[in-house]
């Protein structure tokens, strides 16, 4: 019963404000199989730490929500 409640809850929880962010720098890098996003910049495009922005994405990528990436400091 917890585990459907946390299915349907936690993909309500992503950070859309950083996934906005983040999609649009994945989309300007370059294409590769895994393109190169810089947690500084969406850090700093957002206003947020890079390790909140680098949680949001792991989370939505887990959830099947972000493309594969990879990400730099």
């Amino acid at each position: 019963m917890f585990e459907l409640l946390d299915a349907t809850i936690k993909p309500l929880m992503l950070d859309m404000d950083v996934l906005e962010v983040a999609y649009q720098l994945y989309l300007a890098a370059p294409q590769s199989s895994h393109p190169m996003l810089s947690l500084q910049e969406l850090s700093k495009q957002t206003g947020l730490n890079p390790l909140r922005c680098r949680n949001a994405i792991v989370e939505a990528n887990r959830l099947g929500r972000f493309p594969d990436c990879a990400l730099e400091l």
